[in-house]
């Protein structure tokens, strides 16, 4: 509903000034409620002297600077280009929500000290249909707010309106454990305020060391997704002459902020004017399509002719019957007067050690000639994707 209010084409995700606008209507919707929230929890935790009803105010107070981020880590990550920054500023989305899971951290490691006070030095709870009725409040109005949330950040792909998800339901189960704590030390008098403070607080602690990792991971470099590597191989296989592909690298530099190279096989009988121009025509295509920055490399190999073809395939079963997971790309031979050199690139993944001299050793046992003498030239690559 907030987005079919606030948002002009809202179902145009991919242009960075409808990015901006989901975060600035979350931020403000954020700001909005955690501050009522915040003020009621605190003014009935004061009346009620529970240090834990304190501390979720204060994580709600708290997470108002986390609304306020947002509106900044979107404003600013829709910022253009410049000298400085070729690539753009759209990774200042995910310091936004790097910065909102630091803070998680904090407010977690302030309510363990505070609760730890109470658990040695209780004080007498003053509990009420009041405080019943507050959180209950509370725990409708956060649940409101991380559907809201999720719904966000699950229409533009955002890792900082998913951390405020995230802190979101930490609130609810952190509010609800109150609640149901409350009861219990209403019905049989006793005082578990500072224990469950410590609960809470340990919960809050280990969400937001998960999300810094999750957030962090984006701006480390990840490798990319399957569904992303799929789109774009399916797409360039699409293209007529184009016989095939490999080292696919995808950068990215924010959401929707992705720059590509990839090597693309075309006939070296193809003319060459020909090639170049088809070459340009994908990179528009991608630009316009899909708003990828694509880069293509052109690699012209040999289509037809049988004894290639016949050296490959050879290479390609034994290459497999040594591991699956090896494959080939770049095969071509030079022909000589004593030997015939056999090149070609093998992608080895990282979990594998094979090596260069090893790869020679056994192509060399496995493959014996009848009339020539092969060397082989290998290049070990890494998969990307």
């Amino acid at each position: 509903m907030l987005k079919k209010l606030f948002i002009k084409n809202y179902k145009n995700t991919n242009d960075p000034l409808v990015r901006n606008q989901y975060g600035k209507v979350a931020g403000i919707f954020g700001i909005c409620t955690n501050l009522v929230l915040g003020i009621i929890k605190l003014i009935i935790g004061l009346i009620s002297h529970s240090v834990s009803i304190m501390a979720d105010a204060a994580n709600n107070i708290a997470d108002t600077a986390s609304s306020v981020l947002t509106i900044i880590g979107f404003k600013l990550s829709n910022k253009k280009p410049d000298k400085e920054h070729p690539y753009g500023y759209a990774r200042y989305e995910y310091v936004a929500g790097f910065v909102i899971a630091i803070l998680m951290l904090i407010m977690g490691l302030t309510f363990a000290k505070e609760a730890l006070a109470k658990v040695f030095n209780p004080e007498e709870l003053v509990i009420n249909w009041i405080t019943y009725l507050i959180l209950i409040i509370a725990i409708i109005g956060k649940g409101i707010q991380m559907l809201v949330y999720l719904d966000f950040s699950k229409a533009i792909d955002s890792n900082t309106l998913k951390a405020n998800a995230v802190d979101t339901r930490n609130d609810i189960i952190s509010t609800t454990a109150i609640l149901i704590s409350m009861v219990i030390m209403g019905i049989f008098k006793i005082n578990i305020d500072g224990l469950l403070g410590l609960a809470v607080s340990g919960f809050v602690i280990y969400s937001s060391i998960n999300m810094i990792k999750e957030v962090l991971e984006p701006i480390i470099g990840i490798i990319p997704t399957e569904e992303q590597v799929k789109e774009i191989t399916e797409k360039l296989l699409h293209y007529d002459c184009v016989e095939g592909i490999h080292d696919l690298v995808i950068h990215n530099y924010g959401v929707h902020n992705d720059f590509v190279t990839v090597h693309v096989e075309i006939d070296s009988k193809m003319d060459i004017m020909k090639a170049h121009d088809l070459m340009d025509n994908i990179e528009k295509d991608f630009k316009d399509e899909l708003g990828i920055a694509l880069t293509i490399h052109m690699d012209p190999i040999v289509v037809g002719n049988p004894k290639v073809d016949k050296l490959q395939a050879k290479v390609v079963q034994v290459i497999h019957k040594l591991d699956k997971d090896l494959k080939i790309h770049d095969f071509r031979i030079v022909e000589g007067i004593t030997h015939t050199n056999i090149l070609f690139d093998c992608i080895v993944p990282y979990e594998k050690d094979y090596t260069e001299k090893y790869l020679k050793e056994y192509l060399s046992k496995e493959i014996i000639p009848e009339k020539e003498i092969y060397y082989y030239v290998i290049e070990i690559d890494r998969p990307y994707c």
